[in-house]
């Protein structure tokens, strides 16, 4: 592979060293921001991308943003419990979603939720990430050809780690299923961490998940890659196919963002966003980052808004044909 991933175990005292460190701050000397620290909520259990991008975040992010970031796991009902939280929060920036298309722009649209799509004011894109579809090296395919010729044969036989409906893996498993007219089974396990866990213990046959995520397996030879959901290869796993090359037209791109309930008053988002935009600008945040296997694609408030407006009418026009 072209990119090694740390283990966890050295992403974790990288993180403690870096709340040790005491730079300069950065971040605006006049604040709208209320006293207090900001409790930055990941909607998904532990172990899985939103949580690892999200500890590295709090952990830099006092430096530029001038107030502690406490790290809060609120997994439930596919990221909803998390978003139901923080849309009846105080709007004031105490308090923050780290969001992403499924809860942000596609299940407030085809679900009842406790929550709707304009409890939200988006704050800043941090980054995204396509799907790795993997598999265990002992499965009969090694290949997203080989698996779809194996789900032809054996139909409703391929058993899938899944994430929650209409959730990432969820519906990059639907588009395949889609565009090679084949049946598999998804065991919803509300996940990143869940999901791999089944994979690697045999419980499941395949998954799709960010490098995040699949890279140390993918290192460590416990996953094979089958292809990614991207229009070009992954960097760190160039020798991956993307799923068009294998001839599926299967492309998702997994943002990671920092969403806020609505009314919170333009000048906290702004300046929620500059410290942001400061925070992935940084050398050591970016090393960080990399360790995990991700890279950065921020937008700010203003470019995060259009590009989430245009996702949420082309995901309503898919869906609901509006």
């Amino acid at each position: 592979m072209l990119h090694p991933i740390l283990s966890r175990t050295v992403l974790a005292a990288s993180l403690a060293a870096a709340a040790t460190l005491t730079t300069g701050q950065v971040f605006a000397e006049e604040s709208y921001l209320p006293d207090g620290p900001i409790r930055f909520v990941t909607p998904y259990p532990a172990g899985g991308s939103h949580s690892l991008h999200a500890s590295i975040v709090t952990a830099v992010g006092e430096e530029f943003l001038g107030r502690p970031l406490i790290s809060v796991i609120r997994g439930g009902g596919g990221g909803a419990v998390a978003a139901a939280e923080v849309a009846g929060s105080p709007a004031d920036g105490s308090m923050l979603l780290f969001g992403d298309p499924t809860i942000n722009s596609l299940r407030p649209q085809v679900e009842d939720l406790p929550y709707e799509m304009d409890d939200f004011v988006p704050v800043a894109r941090i980054n995204y990430s396509p799907a790795i579809f993997v598999t265990t090296p002992d499965q009969p395919f090694k290949s997203i050809t080989e698996l779809v010729e194996y789900a032809e044969e054996n139909p409703d036989e391929v058993v899938y780690s899944s994430d929650n409906r209409n959730g990432w893996t969820y519906t990059v498993f639907e588009m395949l299923k889609a565009t090679a007219n084949i049946d598999m089974r998804g065991v919803e396990l509300g996940g990143g961490g869940p999901a791999v866990t089944q994979l690697l213990g045999g419980n499941t046959m395949a998954y799709a998940g960010g490098p995040s995520v699949v890279g140390e397996h993918l290192e460590s030879g416990s996953l094979v890659g089958l292809c990614v959901t991207d229009t070009e290869r992954y960097e760190a796993y160039g020798d991956i196919p993307t799923c068009q090359e294998e001839g599926y037209d299967v492309v998702f791109q997994f943002w990671r963002g920092v969403m806020a309930p609505a009314g919170t008053p333009d000048d906290v988002i702004a300046e929620l966003s500059d410290g942001f935009q400061r925070l992935t600008e940084d050398e050591g945040f970016l090393r960080l980052i990399g360790q995990i296997g991700s890279s950065i694609q921020f937008l700010d408030h203003e470019a995060f808004a259009e590009a989430l407006s245009a996702e949420q009418a082309a995901l309503r026009e898919a869906y609901l044909g509006e």
